[in-house]
């Protein structure tokens, strides 16, 4: 059974579900599947799938950059951690999404303060991992019956006038929970393509 993340439009403060002009809008992109996992995530068609062993020979080739120092780290913080993990990367733009499946999380809006409090401690731990500082931005919650969203936002500086972003999606539905790490330079509102998700 496929179940469609179909009210995450209406979350945040950008939209407001009352106003009819906030219809669903038709995005252009393509699906990719979570092979081992059921779940089929909606990108720009822009975006590249890499294995995680494709992803660590593309960074490699990267000239050494700061840039590179910092995704080699990344990608370790990544890899090391519990639960299958898929790379997604624009290579025009080097925006890179990841998306970490772990064991089912059925949160409540009440325990969506408390994943703020992990997400921030998490961002300063990968802050510090890869030599940046982290600033949370925003947080939101939605949930129905079956789907739960959790969205958090925030800002890495370097301490010399540079800056990426980093928002997260956390998503509960048909008893699996998964995250989605979105890295980019700009600060890019992912909220139409998260909407697009099925669950099978």
């Amino acid at each position: 059974m496929k179940i469609r993340l179909a009210f995450v439009i209406c979350i945040f403060t950008v939209l407001s579900c009352k106003d009819e002009t906030n219809k669903r809008v038709d995005i252009p992109g393509e699906y990719f599947e979570l092979e081992h996992d059921n779940i089929d995530i909606y990108l720009p068609s822009y975006f590249q799938e890499f294995s995680e062993d494709a992803y660590g020979k593309l960074i490699e080739s990267f000239p050494d950059s700061e840039e590179k120092r910092i995704e080699k780290r990344r990608f370790d913080f990544l890899k090391y951690s519990k639960g299958n993990i898929y790379y997604f990367r624009d290579i025009a733009s080097s925006t890179l999404i990841s998306v970490k499946v772990s064991d089912f999380l059925p949160f409540t809006r009440e325990q969506s303060a408390q994943l703020a409090s992990i997400l921030s401690r998490s961002c300063s731990d990968y802050a510090e991992a890869v030599g940046l500082n982290c600033e949370r931005l925003d947080a939101g919650y939605s949930g129905n019956v079956k789907t739960k969203v959790f969205k958090s936002s925030f800002r890495m500086n370097d301490g010399h006038g540079r800056s990426s972003y980093n928002t997260i999606y956390i998503i509960s539905s048909n008893y699996k929970t998964f995250a989605m790490n979105i890295y980019s330079t700009t600060n890019k509102n992912y909220n139409a393509y998260i909407e697009k998700i099925v669950v099978k």
